[in-house]
């Protein structure tokens, strides 16, 4: 009987993984269960050598249980403390420094708060926590900075179709705090590397707004950096309805082009077993720097195992790749899986380009691939196969010209990343150099802003879809999935 691959193996263990965590939301088990089932399966993993089959049973076992035991134990935490101080009449004081990078946008800002100490009337104690708090603009607060806080505590709202308080838990935030007074006590109490992260992109943001006149300044921001800062809302939903908002938030893209200049820069004159540890390095602070959302770190993990496969001679099996990185993040954060929709919107996109684009790709051998128009075509429409329902279910809207936008953007969006990024280096050394390869950046921008104006102002550019629940969510997924299994074991 024919041994199954240790890829496959691997894969159908980690996706059991994700599977368990994700069922482990829905059904409670008994722990003692989870580590008598979980001893069984190493047990029955001993007899893989002369039962092949159950080799498949096992990991599908060990993977189901380990998903559910995680989930337990991240549910089993210590609950945050703060709380217990949600929706009381009195006004409470809190001490804590700014752990997070500031969220500012076009009319306020918002600071993730970790909390230290609390005042309830005349009592003082320590506490932790993490609060997040909506202020004004002005005055600017920065990462690390200690902070007296005055305010109510509320718990985060939740609605039939949208829980807030789910969407912050993720994050380890239990409480809100709007509009608090607020005193500044003291500066750079946290990690000085990301202190100097942060600082750093404040600069390289400030250099975009002096060169380039805005909605185009924000757009290119968005392009390099990932930042919405100042973006009008006119500009976001004309973006929303073309289907191009992903281009302003980091992808995959941009980690390959970070690749792309370690291999370039270094290659030549770095030993090839020095360019990896360059490598993650660069990539991590790079992933820091943006904010490190669910998208860039997954495109950073699996543009490093890439990387890897690359620089250590070894084959790249990107569908493992996929698993993997997906069920390292679930791993370090459960919550995330169920709970974070650009979690999901990532993973769904990248599946198509990896499941659905070989199987499109042959419908497109006669489109001509002149400015890149057979690749843009194709991996817009492999990515939305997989990716519109989630779209749909979550947001009851889907993008008739979506596929067309990003045909139209595609070729103008490297360029414009490669000419605003030499024009603010330049700009920091020289500002009117700066200013003149900006010219060439802002009409790539202008293009790019008035496709999405036009496309969205079209008649149904963008239509609701109503009545698409989790039953024809699922149905979808499953139908999607079977087919692929059914497609690919033909062709082999």
């Amino acid at each position: 009987m024919r041994q199954p691959k240790k890829s496959a193996l691997t894969i159908i263990f980690f996706g059991a993984f994700l599977v368990g965590a994700g069922l482990a939301e829905f059904i409670r088990l008994d722990f003692r269960i989870l580590i008598f089932a979980l001893v069984v399966a190493l047990v029955l993993s001993l007899l893989r050598k002369k039962l092949p089959p159950i080799l498949f049973a096992t990991c599908v076992l060990i993977g189901l249980v380990l998903g559910f035991v995680r989930f337990q134990f991240s549910m089993s935490e210590a609950p945050d403390a703060l709380v217990h101080f949600n929706d009381r009449d009195q006004k409470i004081e809190l001490v804590g420094t700014v752990a997070e990078e500031p969220d500012r946008r076009s009319d306020h800002a918002k600071y993730t708060i970790e909390v230290a100490s609390v005042r309830d009337g005349e009592v003082t104690e320590s506490a932790s926590g993490r609060v997040l708090i909506k202020t004004d603009l002005l005055p600017e607060y920065f990462y690390g900075d200690e902070l007296r806080l005055t305010g109510k505590l509320e718990t985060p709202f939740e609605t039939d179709e949208f829980s807030y308080r789910d969407y912050l838990d993720r994050f380890g935030i239990g409480s809100v705090l709007y509009r608090p007074t607020i005193e500044k006590i003291s500066a750079n109490n946290r990690n000085p590397i990301l202190t100097w992260l942060f600082a750093f992109k404040k600069s390289f943001e400030d250099k975009i707004n002096q060169i380039f006149p805005e909605p185009t300044a924000s757009l290119e921001a968005g392009l390099l950096i990932g930042s919405r800062r100042g973006i009008p809302d006119a500009v976001l939903a004309d973006f929303n309805a073309a289907g191009l908002t992903h281009i302003i938030a980091i992808s995959g893209y941009n980690i390959s082009l970070v690749i792309a200049f370690i291999t370039a820069l270094f290659g030549s004159f770095v030993p090839r077993k020095y360019q990896f540890p360059l490598a993650v390095v660069l990539v991590t602070a790079f992933t820091l720097l943006v904010g490190a959302g669910p998208a860039v770190v997954r495109a950073a993990i699996m543009g490093l195992l890439a990387f890897f496969a690359l620089t250590s001679g070894r084959q790249y099996h990107v569908g493992l790749a996929f698993v993997l990185t997906a069920a390292a993040m679930v791993f370090w954060n459960p919550k995330i899986l169920l709970h974070d929709v650009s979690f999901q919107l990532s993973f769904a996109a990248v599946a198509g380009l990896i499941f659905v684009g070989p199987i499109l790709e042959k419908y497109f051998a006669k489109v001509p691939n002149k400015f890149a128009i057979r690749d843009s075509l194709l991996l817009t429409l492999s990515a939305q196969i997989t990716a519109v329902p989630l779209i749909v279910f979550y947001f009851a809207r889907f993008s008739l010209v979506a596929p067309l936008a990003n045909l139209l953007v595609a070729p103008a969006i490297p360029l414009a990343m490669l000419t605003g990024f030499i024009a603010v280096g330049l700009g920091t050394i020289f500002l009117p150099a700066g200013m003149l390869v900006g010219f060439v950046a802002y009409g790539l921008l202008e293009y790019i802003l008035f496709v999405a104006r036009e496309l969205a102002a079209l008649p149904l550019a963008s239509v609701e879809v109503g009545n698409f629940g989790i039953a024809a969510l699922v149905i979808y997924y499953l139908a999607l999935i079977g087919f692929l299994i059914w497609y690919f074991k033909k062709k082999k």
